[in-house]
């Protein structure tokens, strides 16, 4: 999963707290949206993009990775 939501409050200049006001979640839950790693739960993903009016998969996306090779047996 990739994260871009710090990286687009920055961009729009608005602070964690806003975020917490706009969307009326708790500020703990908010402090563990900023890992890299977040992946919220669907409802809270659609609270934070509706806050800052983008769609939930400009925030959060699946990585994509290229397909493992299997090893070739002698």
């Amino acid at each position: 999963m990739v994260n871009r939501l710090p990286v687009l409050l920055r961009e729009r200049d608005i602070s964690w707290g806003e975020l917490a006001r706009r969307t009326l979640l708790p500020p703990r839950l908010l402090a563990r949206l900023q890992a890299s790693a977040a992946n919220p739960q669907l409802g809270v993903a659609y609270r934070v993009a509706a806050a800052l009016g983008v769609p939930v998969e400009q925030i959060w996306t699946l990585c994509r990775h290229p397909p493992r090779r299997s090893k070739a047996r002698p």
